[in-house]
């Protein structure tokens, strides 16, 4: 698990002094969207008034590949940071992770494939927008090698983030399309998780808790975008499926699912789902 998490409404000024002492200068990585709609200075206004300088990177601009960590890296490279924060869905999460692997580890993420990855990384701070891939709590990304066309799966304790900001307001902005996609990906992190061979008590504990609420929750959250509550409890439900699944892994949808996202570009909850 993350080392620490904080959770519910106003989660994001709780933690506002832990992000401050992981460094001087922050490296944001998060996509054009989440700058729009005001997300990004939500979390600026808090560096700010915390006297931590910051660069916003912001050219996730779809499901991670290696050519947005290469950019990233050198931004963090170019304006001398020393830590990382991610805002947004899994890809801005996964693209953190793979520049933290990258500015201690150097060479190319590419290099990094079936590997497990040991090389400490700078400290990281997840922030989720969506209610769907966990990749919060997890040590696990996934990054496309666009040369190959193949969805990388890369892995390595170090890639768990230190501080996690579980904050529901972040999520009202997703619209329902991406509610439903990444509400059934963390309904297939879970039921993979529950039913894989590495299963375990703590894990079930989890991932059943991840699943009742994600079934009551998720058609009225699609249907009820301001619904405070289903907000609520689905990004409770997002986190446990993603302990769950980092404990227990995943099984055949998953697996299924990267070579038909990286092949047809399927957007992986869709992925997921049509598995399912």
């Amino acid at each position: 698990m993350p080392k620490k998490v904080f959770y519910g409404e106003n989660a994001l000024n709780d933690a506002s002094q832990h992000i401050s002492a992981f460094g001087k200068k922050a490296l944001i990585v998060t996509d054009p969207i989440m700058v729009k709609l005001g997300n990004v200075k939500k979390v600026t206004d808090i560096l700010e008034n915390n006297s931590t300088e910051f660069v916003v990177f912001d050219e996730v601009t779809g499901e991670p590949t290696d050519k947005m960590v290469e950019a990233g890296v050198q931004v963090w490279e170019n304006n001398n940071c020393d830590f990382l924060i991610a805002i947004g869905g899994g890809s801005p999460i996964d693209t953190m992770k793979a520049i933290g692997v990258i500015v201690t580890g150097g060479g190319s993420i590419n290099d990094y494939l079936g590997k497990v990855i040991t090389t400490p990384t700078p400290p990281m701070v997840a922030i989720p927008t969506t209610s769907g891939t966990g990749s919060e709590a997890t040590q696990f990304t996934i990054i496309t090698n666009t040369e190959k066309d193949i969805k990388m799966l890369l892995k390595g304790a170090v890639l768990i983030p230190e501080l996690a900001i579980v904050d529901p307001i972040f999520t009202f902005t997703a619209p329902p399309s991406v509610t439903a996609a990444t509400g059934l990906d963390a309904l297939c992190h879970a039921t993979e998780a529950y039913t894989s061979r590495k299963a375990q008590p703590m894990t079930d504990t989890f991932a059943l808790s991840a699943i009742k609420k994600i079934f009551q929750y998720l058609p009225v959250a699609f249907n009820e975008p301001d619904n405070a509550t289903a907000r609520t409890q689905l990004s409770i439900a997002s986190l446990e499926a993603g302990i769950a699944f980092n404990n227990a892994s995943v099984t055949i949808i998953h697996g299924m699912s990267r070579p038909i996202g990286a092949l047809f570009h399927v957007p992986h909850g869709i992925s997921n789902a049509m598995l399912m």
